[in-house]
């Protein structure tokens, strides 16, 4: 039997098409069609059948995700007789890890998929997006995205407040579509939710993973030097501090940097964030010269101020925020990981309620 001529025609074909090539599948046929989508009839081999109830989407991000579900949940009374379906171009891994959680199928065009039907399980994942559109807007994560990584930077930095569209925009002289942009995006993830007292912040640690992602896939896009000091390391970093008594700044970043908020694990080289405007003066008074192989300090030359917003003196030292040193150790695998989740537990989670 033909599918509905209707709105959905293309996802109610690609539905059928792919659930009969299922053995133990004797039909998929529309039964008829809905205000955001359509119920279609699923025939085992057995003779017995249940309805999917399937929701099309454009975008399937995971709080419009658990809204259908509780929608579905309220709607049907006899939830064994009704499979929930969501179909849409693509789901990312965090969604479909939704989809599973609320039990809810899902099939993309992408060739993403996951079923739980009584005795029915498939499932497919890994796909990548196939209907990327061009002018979608980048992530918020995007480090090219200099106002949303500082927005990001200023609600990290204290993760138990209540943030405001009107005060953050204010603070960090951006517009509230800026901040909207992100504190949006923020919800839909269903890492935050907006009340009347302002954004709250509810996953830090999935927001600090997606960043980390998006962070270390774009690091290449970084300037950074490999150098060479005849110092040892605890020599070398007094004479950071040196220097920038002469005006010359430098920034800890990586292990160095984390020790000074949390010395979990040992270092033996030092890694730095310098402005551009200040790398030639700071060779040359730090007497580090760049190498190609067996470098002790490695500097990320910096041309914009948000991966320095918010830097801390520390015992004398100027380093990174605590949302950089993060960012930065997780690119180093290994003991970089291991201070980065120190970091996290200690100085950006430690105040959430």
């Amino acid at each position: 039997m033909k599918a509905s001529t209707g709105i959905f025609l293309h996802e109610q074909e690609g539905l059928i098409e792919n659930l009969v090539k299922i053995p133990i599948i004797e039909q998929c046929k529309w039964l008829c069609d809905t205000k955001d989508g359509f119920i279609a009839r699923l025939t085992f081999s057995d003779s017995s059948s249940i309805n999917l109830d399937v929701t099309v989407l454009k975008r399937a991000y995971p709080s419009i995700i658990a809204k259908v579900s509780k929608e579905k949940r309220q709607r049907e009374h006899d939830s064994e007789a009704v499979y929930p379906l969501i179909m849409a171009p693509y789901l990312s891994e965090e969604s479909a890890k939704h989809c599973e959680k609320l039990n809810v199928g899902y099939m993309d065009m992408s060739g993403n998929c996951r079923l739980y039907i009584r005795s029915l399980y498939v499932r497919e994942q890994g796909h990548p997006n196939k209907h990327v559109e061009k002018r979608i807007t980048k992530t918020v994560f995007n480090p090219s995205s200099k106002v949303s990584s500082m927005v990001l930077r200023e609600i990290m930095r204290e993760v138990s407040y209540p943030w405001k569209l009107l005060h953050l925009s204010e603070r960090l002289q951006c517009s509230i579509g800026q901040v909207f942009k992100v504190m949006n995006y923020l919800c839909e993830q269903l890492w935050a939710e907006m009340s009347t007292s302002g954004l709250r912040i509810l996953d830090v640690k999935s927001i600090m993973q997606a960043w980390s992602d998006t962070y270390s896939s774009k690091a290449a896009t970084f300037e950074v030097l490999g150098c060479h000091t005849l110092l040892s390391t605890s020599d070398f970093e007094a004479k950071l501090q040196q220097i920038a008594l002469q005006g010359i700044d430098s920034y800890l970043t990586g292990l160095a940097g984390g020790a000074r908020y949390t010395p979990v694990v040992r270092y033996n080289k030092v890694h730095l964030l310098v402005r551009k405007r200040d790398i030639k003066s700071f060779l040359q008074a730090a007497e580090c010269k760049i190498v190609d192989s067996g470098a002790n300090v490695q500097i990320r030359v910096v041309d914009s101020e948000d991966l320095l917003y918010d830097w801390r003196e520390r015992n004398g030292f100027q380093v990174v925020s605590p949302v950089q040193i993060y960012l930065d150790c997780m690119e180093m695998k290994g003991r970089g990981e291991e201070m980065a989740k120190a970091v996290l537990t200690k100085e950006i989670e430690s105040d959430q309620g």
